[in-house]
């Protein structure tokens, strides 16, 4: 019986944070247009039942929170327009953006009526695994919070897992498979992702209340905007994270997972 030399052993590939970080914004600035275009008109789409519902105040950054009388007075109206609406259409989009990474990765035209069709095709599961994992995550972040940024990485790629390889409703599971033992550099990964943007967009957020303080539209406009871009590349950094999680685990390559949206 021979034993096995530990030495030789080979060791675990890394997940390369500061590598990860970089394809990201190069894939994001490649095709910035394709992005900016379905981040920001999803943004400015989320902004729109409030604004229907509420009116101009709604985006007043001066007025008393509107929102809590909405809730007052009708908590089933507010829970549509402040939650159900904008989780329909954040699905749609992250799964029209994953797909566009794909092809930007890949070198393809972009195709955004395709982008659309695979969304949609896919609309069910993405909303569906969306509410699971984020009641889960939020009993994480009730507990004692480490829980809740532990379970942001094991379902950090339920997304591509959907849109790339047609897992449905089983995206929650396999996301855990392909992010074992990965999940700290992942959580890492998307923090300071999530960091710059949204620093990026509290200085629209700041901008916005010192210019438009009296035309809410602009407000609107502005908050849209930053919401989509932060979104977007949101959902680039999670295909450029699923790709990485795919490479180390299945040996496939980005080229070849574009192919599903050929």
């Amino acid at each position: 019986m021979t034993a096995i030399d530990a030495s030789t052993a080979m060791p675990k590939p890394s997940f390369g944070v500061g590598s990860r970080i970089g394809e990201t914004f190069s894939i994001f600035f490649s095709r910035f247009g394709v992005f900016a275009v379905i981040g920001i008109a999803v943004g400015l789409l989320m902004q729109l039942p409030n604004f229907l519902i509420l009116g101009p105040t709604a985006f007043d950054p001066t007025a008393q929170d509107p929102n809590a009388q909405l809730v007052a007075q009708n908590p089933v109206l507010f829970m549509v327009a402040a939650v159900l609406v904008p989780l329909l259409l954040y699905s749609i989009m992250t799964g029209m953006l994953v797909a566009a990474a794909y092809d930007a990765k890949a070198g393809r035209s972009a195709g955004v009526g395709s982008y659309v069709g695979a969304a949609f095709k896919n609309l069910l599961p993405l909303i569906g695994t969306a509410i699971v994992a984020w009641l889960l995550i939020g009993v994480g972040f009730a507990l004692l919070v480490i829980p809740g940024i532990w379970l942001l990485g094991v379902f950090s790629v339920i997304v591509p897992a959907i849109m790339v390889e047609g897992a449905g409703f089983g995206a929650l599971k396999r996301s855990a498979q392909l992010t074992k033992e990965y999940r700290w550099p992942i959580i890492g990964f998307m923090i300071v992702i999530y960091l710059i943007f949204y620093a990026a967009s509290f200085a629209i957020g700041i901008l916005g209340a010192l210019v438009a303080a009296d035309m809410p539209m602009v407000f609107l406009v502005l908050q849209g905007v930053a919401g989509g871009i932060t979104a977007a590349i949101a959902s680039v950094a999670v295909a450029v994270a699923y790709a990485r999680l795919r490479e180390i685990k299945d040996g496939v390559g980005f080229s070849d997972l574009a192919d599903v949206f050929a």
